[in-house]
């Protein structure tokens, strides 16, 4: 059976990366690489065998990888991606691709350049309630999707506070790019990956960065981020995202789709979460829930390994890491000007990719 040599650069959120390879036969896990020495111990616990290194270039030279898994600081992602393919190796991407949209381009380019293929690691659109979901906007039951709302909001939620996280240089931005990418990535995936064509938004930071001054740590992100985006088909998706805003639950997630035939609600259930259609039969307005799937689809890992040995499409590409970039990017510049971005005139390289 022909194998494929995968491996791992950051243990982090790259420890269910190599877990997930793990889970399928048809991987070889040739190495693994952190700077912690711990997560490398951990890493050869849970994967006998495998080789860890602290320098990941070495690694390269010594396992000669087929595709690497990259779950680095954003910051990193760029330059260890180029490094993974130019000594051969296709690249599994954490979102975001890159810390902006120039680095995201850049990659790209240098991936056109070696003849190697990048792919991104939305993660949500493995989940079987999202792809559940995708298959019933798929049957066309919603009619023409025209509007999109979804939300990702946090009471208090600042992941590692003082560390990469909240830093710009490191992240690119706080919880619109920590949280929202996957919100927002995952409305658009059901609403069929439409073009956007302006982009406007608002940015807040009235709680982190005076806790942070208080605490004596470093911060200079959002911690609450909103935004409105409309597309090339007319339709138009709105989304709040954030770390620390006051509200009374810790953590809420909202997704709700308009269509001109239907709309699609994702509510929490007695059972978890659920999918509520709202239609009209007849002239009478009628509602059906139904549950999420039982079961765990397979990680993204694991469907990379079969779809590159097979030939078939991976649901998660470069030019959607870019058609996200570019929206974060926008946003920001939105929230930062007072002004609606037009993304032809904004990114117009990028805009030509999508």
């Amino acid at each position: 059976m022909k194998q494929l040599k995968c491996a791992v650069i950051g243990l982090g959120m790259g420890h269910n990366h190599l877990l997930s390879y793990q889970n399928n036969s048809r991987a070889e896990l040739v190495g693994a690489a952190d700077l912690d020495e711990k997560k490398l111990d951990r890493a050869e616990v849970a994967a006998p065998g495998i080789r860890t290194f602290t320098d990941y270039a070495e690694m390269l030279r010594e396992t000669q990888p087929d595709v690497v898994s990259i779950a680095l600081p954003n910051s990193l992602h760029l330059p260890v991606a180029v490094a993974c393919m130019e000594a051969g190796a296709d690249v599994l991407c954490e979102k975001p691709m890159s810390t902006d949209l120039a680095g995201a381009l850049e990659m790209q380019s240098e991936a056109e350049r070696l003849g190697r293929t990048i792919y991104m690691n939305l993660s949500q659109r493995f989940n079987p309630f999202h792809r559940a979901a995708r298959k019933l906007v798929g049957s066309g039951v919603l009619g023409e999707v025209y509007h999109g709302y979804t939300s990702w909001t946090r009471r208090d939620g600042m992941p590692g506070f003082g560390g990469w996280f909240g830093q710009k240089a490191l992240s690119g931005g706080g919880p619109l790019i920590d949280l929202g990418v996957h919100r927002i990535d995952i409305a658009l995936w059901l609403m069929g990956n439409p073009k956007p064509v302006t982009v406007s938004g608002v940015t807040h930071h009235h709680r982190g960065i005076p806790l942070a001054r208080k605490q004596g740590k470093v911060f200079d992100v959002e911690d609450f981020a909103s935004g409105l985006v409309r597309f090339e088909n007319g339709a138009s998706l709105l989304f709040e995202i954030s770390w620390a805003g006051f509200q009374e639950a810790h953590e809420r997630q909202a997704l709700r789709l308009v269509g001109t035939e239907g709309g699609l609600e994702a509510e929490p259930g007695a059972n978890g979460w659920e999918l509520v259609l709202s239609h009209d039969v007849g002239n009478v307005p009628m509602a059906s829930r139904m549950s999420a799937p039982k079961g765990n689809a397979p990680y993204s890992c694991e469907e990379l390994v079969d779809s590159i040995l097979d030939g078939t499409d991976f649901p998660a590409t470069a030019r959607d890491g870019i058609r996200m970039q570019i929206i974060l990017d926008a946003l920001y510049t939105s929230a930062e000007s007072g002004h609606e971005i037009d993304v032809k005139s904004f990114a117009p390289a990028a805009f030509a990719l999508l």
